[in-house]
């Protein structure tokens, strides 16, 4: 078989295979892929137009599935709606071919892009670029064919590319039609503008519809109104006499400080005192006998009472040693071991007593996700041991200032009461879900990322 009788059978064979395409993907893989049997090239392009200027890329040679915001697809897209092959040739030769029927085969010139395009050209793609149009039965241009390669397209090449788009041409609207994919280019952007123009009001109502503003907050069961035990001296506290939320009556021994420090200072308290009153019998024998040291008398007597409000606050300090509870409740703490042996300040807390009975929701609000909070409004809390049946409660206050909290945010304090009498017990921790106003549901949306926006600018 003669070299010419080679070609023209892989060209028969390529029409009837597009032609003989039963879908879309079949036909892309027949056009980027297997032209090359004809027309040697390195990189294949199908697109398909969309409207003056916009095309849409289909298929790309050697490559499965198409990214559409691929820096390629997309740069490619800038340079068709520049270059605009859909508009009439421009040269001679490609005007004669589209005059005499042929599909008309033209170069792509990288020269008559701009700056920021033509820059990017030698990433992409070598410099020879054929653009092929992929026209209807009617002449209606339905796409393109682009092939690329190093070495420049010979005439005899072009020849049998416009031969094969003809091909391709029928062979794609033939099969748009027999899958019902055949819709003109204006009735596409009339359906895309109502349907644009629908999904614009849509998006519109869905944002400005009131919403209930709403906040998730930590929280934690608290006692209501708790009796403070704290550390009525300085000492470190021996032993700790009841156990984390033991029940405990009002008189009850809670913890005890080491006694034997305060008893060395009662016994030198009292040491002290008895040197002192020696001193003053001494000093009133002596007056007697010497009316000139009768002053020392008055000197010796302040020391006595000195030494003696000393041994005075020396055995109420002892009397201190055992910390009793003030009132019947629960001692509320977290656990002995981190009392026992523990050297602590006057005044500095050490546990609560209170009433199990009596108890308050404490929720942090951080203050970046702060709403409007006012007394009375709704309150629902997730507890962790139950987080499907929520708790209601109704808010009590909220602080104006925000506190750092333990773990090191800023946090308003927000107090709330439980509705139901069966209040949850101390200590249980979940998940506050605070309500405040209504609001446009964008407000809510979009508020944190107004608010940093607005932290960033400084605004």
């Amino acid at each position: 078989m003669t070299e010419q009788s080679s070609v023209y059978s892989r060209l028969l064979q390529l029409e009837r295979e597009a032609r003989h395409a039963e879908t879309e993907d079949a036909l892309r893989f027949v056009l980027v892929n297997q032209t090359r049997r004809l027309v040697a090239y390195r990189q294949a392009v199908l697109v398909r137009l969309e409207g003056p200027g916009r095309f849409a890329v289909e298929a790309v040679s050697n490559v499965p599935v198409i990214d559409r915001d691929a820096p390629f697809v997309r740069w490619l897209t800038r340079v068709l709606k520049t270059l605009r092959p859909d508009q009439p040739p421009t040269t001679d030769a490609a005007a004669a071919a589209q005059a005499s029927g042929e599909p008309g085969s033209q170069r792509l010139d990288a020269a008559a892009l701009p700056e920021a395009l033509r820059a990017e050209w030698s990433e992409w793609w070598p410099p020879e670029v054929l653009w092929q149009p992929l026209k209807g039965a009617d002449g209606r241009l339905l796409g393109g064919l682009m092939l690329a390669r190093e070495e420049p397209f010979q005439s005899a090449e072009q020849v049998l590319a416009d031969r094969l788009a003809d091909a391709y041409g029928h062979a794609w609207e033939a099969l748009r039609r027999r899958l019902g994919l055949k819709v003109s280019a204006g009735q596409k952007r009339r359906r895309r503008t109502v349907l644009a123009w629908a999904a614009a009001l849509i998006v519109v109502t869905v944002l400005a519809w009131p919403v209930r503003q709403s906040a998730l907050a930590p929280s934690e069961v608290v006692p209501m109104e708790p009796q403070v035990v704290a550390a009525p001296l300085e000492g470190v506290v021996e032993t700790v006499l009841v156990d984390p939320n033991q029940a405990v009556e009002a008189g009850q021994p809670l913890f005890r400080f080491e006694e034997a420090p305060l008893r060395a200072r009662r016994e030198v308290a009292a040491k002290q005192l008895a040197v002192a009153e020696a001193d003053l019998r001494q000093a009133r024998q002596s007056a007697f006998r010497s009316p000139a040291r009768k002053g020392e008398v008055a000197l010796k007597e302040a020391a006595v009472d000195l030494r003696r409000a000393e041994l005075a606050y020396a055995e109420e300090l002892l009397s201190r040693a055992v910390v009793s509870a003030p009132a019947a409740g629960v001692a509320v703490f977290a656990d002995k071991d981190d009392w026992t042996g523990r050297p602590v300040a006057v005044g500095e807390r050490v546990m609560v007593v209170a009433d199990p009975e009596r108890t308050k929701l404490r929720a942090w609000l951080p203050v970046s996700d702060a709403i409007a909070l006012e007394p009375g409004t709704d309150v629902r809390v997730f507890l962790a041991v139950d987080p499907l049946n929520p708790v209601p409660a109704i808010l009590n206050r909220a602080s104006y200032d925000a506190e750092l909290t333990p773990e090191g945010t800023l946090a308003y304090r927000v107090d709330a009461t439980f509705l139901d009498r069966s209040a949850p017990r101390i200590g249980l921790q979940g998940t506050a879900k605070l309500y405040g106003e209504h609001a446009p549901l964008a407000f809510t949306l979009f508020r944190r990322p107004i608010a940093s926006i607005r932290q960033f600018l400084g605004l």
